[in-house]
């Protein structure tokens, strides 16, 4: 239980340290977006896996005879209880956002259902003043795009555009993104840099996908096209971000790929430091938990 509160801090520390050669991946979007969600989620995740092994495993414990025991188990069972309200109340009102959406958008038309059966994707659409073509929902995501995009994006470029909100459903990126969301209002350690990362690196993991089925002027000329000053509606990923975002996408888009090379080096590195962060974490939790259960049944 004390671990509750000790190792998160550290595990945080440790990612800290790792971050800068996370941000430095940027040759490799297609593995820099979920090692950057989870380094950013990380702490929180251990936080709550150990908060409930310890509370389950001291509802028996010989400490809670004793008042000091009692006020530990008390203590770390409200901040855990706190933290899980928290994150719950905003996974809610994006939930509930995302539901206003969908309910004031209406079917495509004829022709904008045809070309979204070509890319594959289900497509809604949504009054809107700024232009605009997301990925919404979560366990059944739809491409929202607003009516200003219609009269704005080509044939060619309207493809291109569903085909990156396709790559994002088929990277699961609307399932990482709300779990990112949930665990970085679970524990509020600072990992800005780390979602930021995930988010430039996640727009590009999708323009590469969708690059396999459309040409990569045509995606190019849609971001640029769908870029918007104003805020765009809560709860969505859009297609385009801020002007930085877009710069970086366009020239990756419009770069010759056919030299380029991924050094393998970096993922090995990345991944094997963060499982070493997370294992090191939680495995004297979950061995004394299972040592705890093992010896409780001899007991019995």
């Amino acid at each position: 239980m004390c671990g509750a509160l000790v190792v998160p801090f550290f595990a945080w520390l440790a990612i800290r340290v790792l971050a800068p050669h996370v941000r430095r991946m940027n040759d490799d979007a297609g593995w820099q977006a979920p090692l950057a969600a989870i380094a950013a989620t990380a702490p929180a995740a251990i936080f709550l896996m150990l908060g409930i092994i310890g509370l389950a495993g001291s509802v028996s414990a010989g400490c809670l005879n004793y008042l000091w025991g009692r006020a530990m188990f008390a203590t770390i069972a409200t901040l855990l209880l706190l933290a899980l309200c928290r994150a719950s109340l905003g996974a809610y009102r994006r939930f509930r956002d995302v539901r206003r959406l969908m309910r004031a958008s209406r079917p495509p038309d004829a022709a904008l259902r045809a070309i979204a059966e070509r890319c594959r994707v289900r497509v809604r659409t949504l009054r809107y003043a700024e232009p605009f073509c997301a990925l919404a929902g979560l366990w059944s995501p739809v491409v929202l795009i607003s009516s200003q995009s219609l009269g704005r994006l080509s044939v060619e470029e309207l493809e291109a555009a569903l085909l990156h909100e396709r790559a994002h459903a088929a990277r699961l990126d609307h399932a990482l993104g709300a779990a990112l969301s949930f665990f970085a209002e679970l524990l509020p350690l600072p990992a800005g840099d780390l979602i930021e990362t995930y988010a430039k690196a996640r727009e590009a993991a999708a323009d590469e996908r969708a690059t396999r089925e459309c040409e990569p002027d045509a995606l190019a000329s849609a971001i640029v096209r769908l870029a918007s000053a104003k805020p765009l509606p809560r709860g969505i990923a859009a297609l385009t971000e801020d002007s930085r975002s877009i710069k970086y996408r366009i020239a990756a888009l419009l770069e010759d790929r056919a030299g380029r090379v991924t050094p393998p080096a970096r993922r090995i590195v990345t991944v094997t430091s963060l499982t070493a962060i997370v294992v090191t974490s939680i495995a004297p939790a979950v061995l004394f938990s299972l040592n705890f259960i093992a010896c409780t049944g001899k007991v019995m």
